[in-house]
């Protein structure tokens, strides 16, 4: 039990090399917290039935709070990353195929397990981010934004194909949002990647000038 304890409270733990505290570790909890808060309550709930704004960015929440809890606070693997990259990927596309997308949006319940699925999906892919390339990661994301860009595309296009549970208006401004959040995440995510990568080159080089500057006596 005592050990478990740490994993999930850690005085302070590492990302990448560097040391975060404990305000950071908080901060991410706390936020995860109300992303999920946020989605999952009554009122939510029941706007859901009317509109489809709430419904579909309660997807991005609970999804993203899944991988940022696993990825920053829980730490541990869960299954491997095999596993977990596949049942993560299968979930988020199973509620937005149209068929399982009008389920939850019709009948609570059903909404209730998608939204923990959703949780869960989200923690599998974020334990198994730290045991992927960057090549795969990169594909990860480009095959999500493909998705992304097809499904917002038909909802800003003809949402009837999609799904006749909310109002075309409504389903158009989905669309719209979520090729913006879209764009928004994939430009941190392909700047985050960009700057890691110079910084390892930027590693390279010095471990490369010290060797040069500094070279060991040969006998």
């Amino acid at each position: 039990m005592g050990r478990s304890i740490q994993y999930i409270l850690p005085s302070s733990f590492r990302i990448k090399g560097e040391k975060v505290n404990n305000y950071f570790f908080i901060v991410v909890l706390i936020f995860c917290i109300f992303l999920i808060a946020v989605s999952v309550n009554p009122f939510t709930e029941e706007y859901m039935f009317i509109n489809p704004i709430p419904y579909m960015l309660a997807h991005y929440s609970l999804f993203g709070a899944g991988i940022l809890l696993s990825y920053y606070i829980i730490r541990r693997k869960i299954v491997d990353k095999s596993i977990a990259v596949i049942v993560g990927a299968s979930i988020a596309f199973l509620w937005h195929y149209p068929y399982f997308f009008n389920l939850g949006a019709e009948i609570l319940s059903v909404r209730l397990i998608e939204e923990v699925s959703l949780v869960i999906g989200g923690l599998m892919i974020g334990s198994s981010l730290k045991e992927l390339s960057r090549n795969f990661k990169v594909l990860l994301l480009a095959l999500w934004m493909i998705g992304d860009s097809i499904l917002s595309l038909i909802l800003m296009i003809s949402p009837s194909l999609y799904t006749t549970v909310y109002a075309p208006q409504g389903l158009e401004y989905v669309g719209i949002i979520m090729f913006l959040m879209m764009n928004l995440i994939a430009v941190y995510l392909l700047l985050k990647y960009v700057n890691n990568l110079l910084r390892d080159e930027k590693d390279v080089v010095n471990e490369d000038y010290q060797r040069n500057t500094y070279p060991k006596n040969e006998h």
